[in-house]
């Protein structure tokens, strides 16, 4: 399988204890969206799932970009591994040896128009499911104060109210880290699109950060963005 151009891409909500993930964002015209979708979802992911059962893998999921510019990214890959070993072993997908089939005969990449991917290590995380997800990038100014806030401060303010998150987290981008670009990326996972929506919708005055928090001062320019993501399919070792 090609991994991609993001997205997401997802209710992105990792509900494994996960070390490392690929985000492969793909662009795809409308009218191949459907048979991508039939072919990652009908083939590709049984040899995802082949390799999760034989322990090469934690997890494999398909996000749909719902909105956005028609010059964008409109799916992603999220791909979960537990080492970096099994991050760069690309000979796992294997479809003629998992499923018989030659991977040219259901390959999904001649149908995109851009593609790109990045490797992220997940610094903290309160697992759980989501049919929608919202992805937030930012580059701060003082990287490492910006993760430890999150984990010390926004961690356990989740953990006592997670505000209708069905999972959060944060993890530092390991890979095409520019001047122009993300370094760091947290997601909030919630039941519905709906409700991911009505999350982005937060007030502009009167709001309070929890005590202590330093994300503000290490991130002062705030999101670089937030994409609203909805799983087409999420498979984990129980599903």
């Amino acid at each position: 399988m090609k991994k991609l151009f993001l997205i997401l891409l997802l209710a992105f909500s990792f509900g494994v204890n996960a070390q490392y993930y690929t985000i492969t964002y793909i662009q795809v015209p409308y009218g191949d969206q459907a048979e991508v979708a039939r072919l990652e979802t009908k083939y590709w992911s049984q040899v995802a799932k082949a390799n999760i059962d034989s322990g090469k893998q934690l997890a494999w999921g398909l996000f749909a970009r719902p909105y956005g510019n028609s010059d964008q990214w409109t799916h992603a890959f999220v791909n979960v591994y537990q080492t970096l070993e099994q991050l760069t072993d690309n000979s796992i997908w294997n479809t003629e040896e998992i499923l018989g089939i030659s991977a040219e005969d259901i390959q999904t990449f001649g149908y995109y128009t851009g593609s790109g991917i990045n490797v992220w290590k997940i610094e903290d995380q309160i697992p759980g499911e989501g049919k929608a997800t919202i992805w937030n990038f930012a580059k701060p100014d003082n990287l490492s104060m910006f993760i430890d806030s999150n984990k010390k401060i926004w961690k356990k303010q989740f953990e006592k109210d997670m505000g209708g998150r069905t999972s959060w987290g944060i993890a530092k981008k390991l890979t095409t880290v520019s001047q122009n670009n993300s370094s760091v990326m947290t997601w909030d996972s919630y039941p519905s699109l709906a409700d991911a929506l009505d999350a982005l919708d937060y007030p502009l005055e009167g709001y309070s950060a929890p005590k202590g928090d330093m994300t503000s001062e290490a991130n002062p320019d705030g999101w670089i963005a937030q994409v609203v993501v909805q799983q087409v399919m999420w498979i984990t070792a129980t599903q």
